[in-house]
This record gives structure tokens, C-alpha cells and sequence, in this order.
């Protein structure tokens, strides 16, 4: 079994996955933090662990440049977006972080999907 990935990475897919990665830890850390500050420990648990999981995902099969990882990053911009449409006092944080990693996730596009 072969797997698809890039052979070298340019600038635009470095910057774009380091802005991921730096904004999926931020979510992974403040989801944990949000679980004690504000006792709400299912809610901030559940999203926290959303939250490892795209670091996860970025961290290994995103880096190494498999097609299915990048597609799937595709859920934490959403996952951040839906959150941000149902409670108006979380919309400006979470869909600034949305639009932020929907933005790294546009620069690292042409990495994955040009023609080799």
C-alpha cells in the first residue's frame, strides 16, 4: 500500500500547518482550563478531546502530507464555527480561531493537491 504524500514541503505549507498546530494546541489548553474554571467538565472535556484529536491529526498524518488528513482538518474550522453560531457571547473567539485555521488550511492546499 502506497500512501500519498508530498516529497517536499514549501513555505506556504510550513507556515500553514505551524498555524494549525499552534491553534489546536491553544484550543487543547484552553478547553482543559475552561473544565476547572467554569465547572462545566462533560462540555470542555468533550471539546478538549475534539481538540487533541486535530492536534493529533495534524501532528503525524497532516505533516507527512496524507490527503484523508487534511481533508478531516477540515472539522476543527468547523467544529469551532458551530459553537459560535449558537452562543453569541463565545462568536468573536471562536470564529476568529475558525477563520484563522480555515486560512492555514487554504495555504497549505496547493501543497496537497498539485499535480507531482
Amino acid at each position: 500500500m502506497t500512501l500519498n504524500t508530498i516529497p517536499a514541503q514549501n513555505i506556504r505549507f510550513k507556515i500553514g500547518s505551524i498555524i494549525l498546530l499552534i491553534l489546536a494546541a491553544l484550543m487543547v489548553l484552553m478547553h482543559f482550563g475552561l473544565m476547572f474554571i467554569l465547572n462545566d467538565h462533560v462540555l470542555f472535556f468533550s471539546f478538549g478531546m475534539f481538540s487533541i484529536y486535530a492536534f493529533l491529526v495534524l501532528l503525524i498524518p497532516f505533516r507527512k502530507g496524507e490527503k484523508w488528513a487534511w481533508t478531516s482538518s477540515w472539522l476543527l474550522p468547523i467544529g469551532l464555527a458551530i459553537p459560535a453560531t449558537l452562543d453569541p457571547g463565545i462568536a468573536v473567539y471562536y470564529t476568529s480561531f475558525a477563520v484563522i485555521c480555515a486560512v492555514g488550511l487554504l495555504l497549505t492546499m496547493r501543497q496537497f493537491f498539485s499535480k507531482r
